[in-house]
Order: structure tokens, then C-alpha cells, then sequence
């Protein structure tokens, strides 16, 4: 079976490229979102619970373990969920589940809050593609309950990119050698950027202990680049209704920022769910 890019994207090596999104970085996130809609959901919702879901290396969830509401992460990356649970060390801890966003393995109505951050969404292909991805969501949601949507801002990009044929860029990370060429693909409905990953000179040891293989290593990241009618009707036929948004950390207005921070509430129930449950694969 072929690897999914994602699969292959965040590796052990991907903490490192983005080793600039930092703790400040989420810290500013996590503060934004209790302003823009209540974690716990609404009063009568019950007991609140929030699912990091992507919550890759943990480093939104390291500071969420420390909140007042129980949090749980899910990623469908080993490599990093290890990382997470070594961040967590020493520090109040909270469940990690590895498993995939397409088929969640919780009871419908479990959590008063969804988070996917940083982008965590938009890997499926085009909108349907991407449905299975929120009717999930939908289903795992109390009512009353948020799915917090942190994605790219997308108008943007097809701005940068459009017209440019491609954008590269090559830089240092850690003990690596990363060279990024973004381009939008033909109809303008992905961001697709070709990733090589190499050792710097002296520094393969370092290297290999990350993933990165003596040959290097090449993939391609595919982004869905919708428009937030788009995500607004998707998630309306799903029983979700947006009541905010921010267009970054700093709470700016939606299109003036370099983020689209989609908020949407459950105000309705899902009768059927097309996409089966699966058994927990990991707890770690």
C-alpha cells in the first residue's frame, strides 16, 4: 500500500523543521480560543472534555494538560506521539490515542470541545474528500460543543502563489538541510509543496537519529485550499454553525491576519455515520 504523504511528513523530523512554531507560539494560541467560545461548551452540555485531534509532538496539549478541562490527544504519527509523551514527562500528563482523524475511535457526544490546530486539516484532497474528516468531528461532539478550526488563510496563499509559477525557499533546521518549493496545483484547490530533507555537513549522525536516511529524504505535502464558504457550508450540512472567527492569535479580524481561526458550534445532531468506528490502536 502506498504511504499517505502525511505518513511520511511527520516523521521524527518534523519538530525540527518547525522548531520556530515554539511554546510561545501555542501558548498565544490556546489564549485566543477560550475568548472566542467556551472550551466546556454551553452550560448544559455537561462535563467538559476537549480532543486535541493532530496533536502531534504535544506541545498544544503539554499546556492544555494543565487546564481545568480533561484533554485527550490523538495523531496518527508514532514517531509523534513518542515525542509527546517525553515532553509530558515531569509534568501533568494526559492521554494520548494514536489513531486516524477519518475514523475516530471515541463514543459520539464524548467532548465539549475539538481542536485542530495548526493546520491540522485539509490533508484528504478536495472538500467531499475532506467531509469524512468533520462528519467525525461532528459525531464526537456534545451539543453545544466547538470544533476550533486553525487553518492556513488560504486566500493568501493563492495570492502569494498565484501567477508566481512557484516560491522556493532553502534553509538550515537543527542538523538538517530543507529546501521548500510551494506551487498551487491547476485548478488552484491545493497548495502542494515539494520538501527535501538532507544532513548539513558533520551533522548525518544527528540526522539519521531524526529519520533522515544518508540519501535524504523527498516528499510532498498537499494542502486543500478552500474558501471559508466553503468550510461554512461543509460544516452547515454537517450540523455545524460558525458563531467566530479571528484572522490570527492576536484575535484580529477573519482575512487580516496571516490565519483563518474558524469557530463552530454543534447545534445539531448527525443521524447516521458513514464512516465506521475503529478500536483504539495505541494508548500511550
Amino acid at each position: 500500500m502506498t504511504e499517505k504523504w502525511y505518513q511520511t511528513a511527520f516523521g521524527p523530523h518534523y519538530p525540527i523543521l518547525y522548531g520556530h512554531r515554539n511554546e510561545e507560539e501555542a501558548s498565544s494560541c490556546l489564549d485566543l480560543l477560550p475568548k472566542l467560545a467556551p472550551l466546556a461548551g454551553d452550560e448544559d452540555s455537561g462535563l467538559g472534555r476537549i480532543l486535541d485531534l493532530g496533536c502531534g509532538q504535544g506541545r498544544h496539549l503539554a499546556r492544555l494538560a494543565y487546564g481545568p478541562i480533561p484533554v485527550v490527544g490523538l495523531d496518527l504519527s508514532a514517531a509523534l506521539l513518542k515525542l509527546a509523551v517525553c515532553q509530558m514527562e515531569g509534568g501533568k500528563c494526559a492521554p494520548l490515542v494514536r489513531g486516524d482523524m477519518l475514523a475516530l475511535p471515541f463514543l459520539d457526544n464524548s467532548f465539549s470541545a475539538v481542536l485542530s490546530l495548526f493546520t491540522a486539516f485539509g490533508y484528504c484532497g478536495n472538500l467531499a474528500q475532506n467531509r469524512p474528516v468533520v462528519e467525525q468531528i461532528a459525531q464526537v461532539l456534545k451539543q453545544g460543543g466547538h470544533w476550533y478550526l486553525d487553518y492556513l488563510n488560504a486566500d493568501r496563499v493563492r495570492q502569494e502563489l498565484g501567477g508566481k509559477g512557484s516560491h522556493n525557499r532553502s534553509r538550515s533546521a537543527g542538523p538538517l538541510a530543507v529546501t521548500e518549493t510551494r506551487v498551487l496545483s491547476p485548478d488552484a484547490d491545493r497548495v502542494i509543496k515539494t520538501v527535501v530533507v538532507e544532513s548539513r555537513p558533520g551533522c548525518a549522525s544527528e540526522a539519521l537519529a531524526a529519520g533522515i536516511p544518508s540519501e535524504g529524504l523527498s516528499y510532498q505535502e498537499q494542502v486543500a485550499l478552500f474558501t471559508v464558504q466553503d468550510l461554512d457550508q461543509l460544516a452547515g450540512e454537517l450540523g455545524l454553525e460558525r458563531v467566530a472567527e479571528a484572522g490570527n492569535y492576536k484575535g484580529d479580524p477573519l482575512g487580516q491576519g496571516e490565519r483563518w481561526i474558524l469557530v463552530y458550534r454543534r447545534v445539531r445532531n448527525l443521524t447516521v455515520r458513514t464512516v465506521p468506528k475503529v478500536e483504539v490502536s495505541d494508548v500511550l
